[in-house]
């Protein structure tokens, strides 16, 4: 028999390992990573820096027209080879966050969706600030590497991609990103993108 107090002291222990989720601060303005999708579904979610923090653009189309409102996570591995979305695991949660938590600090850090709204429709452009994602490589929430996942409403896997490293000049404070990837976005406040 489990006595009153294991129980107790099991429960503190569990929510002692949960911490918030520390603001990032230290995203370098030079770099540029971002997932695309090019099977199932079409577009990218990229991943730039805005002041320190990270500046998420959402650029998807294709979903289909039943199953959602639709889900998306960043993923604590990535890809495997064979394609399978199952082999990358859960969501990141490097602070041990949970799903449906009161505040973007408690969320996981993975769970974009949870802290700014699940895909309505066959297609979403649009773009926010994420104070919990970094950029920077000696981050516990860098996420370089790992893999975006977007989920059907009954948390079944649609599609995934790779977050990987893509080009990106500085100048001015203004990002010239390579190639398309801030074409058709909306931008936050204060972000200039201009495509080269």
């Amino acid at each position: 028999m489990v006595s009153f107090s294991s129980v107790a002291t099991f429960g503190l222990l569990a929510l002692a390992s949960a911490g918030a989720a520390p603001q990032v601060s230290d995203s370098p303005t030079d770099t540029l990573y971002k997932a695309t999708f090019n099977k199932t579904i079409s577009g990218s979610v990229s991943f730039s820096s805005k002041n320190g923090s990270t500046l998420i653009g959402v650029n998807i189309s294709n979903l289909p027209s039943t199953g959602g409102p639709f889900m998306y996570h960043i993923h604590e591995k990535p890809v495997p080879t064979n394609g399978s979305c199952a082999g990358t695991l859960g969501h990141f949660n490097p602070y041990n966050g949970t799903v449906g938590a009161a505040t973007p600090a408690l969320h996981e850090v993975g769970d974009l969706s949870g802290k700014h709204g699940t895909i309505n429709g066959t297609s979403i452009q649009t773009s926010y600030i994420d104070q919990y994602v970094s950029l920077n490589p000696t981050d516990k929430a860098f996420i370089n590497g790992l893999s975006v996942v977007v989920h059907f409403a009954n948390s079944s896997r649609l599609a995934c991609a790779n977050i990987t490293k893509d080009a990106v000049v500085v100048s001015s404070g203004a990002a010239q990103v390579a190639g398309s990837v801030a074409a058709g976005l909306p931008l936050a406040a204060g972000v200039v993108a201009l495509l080269i």
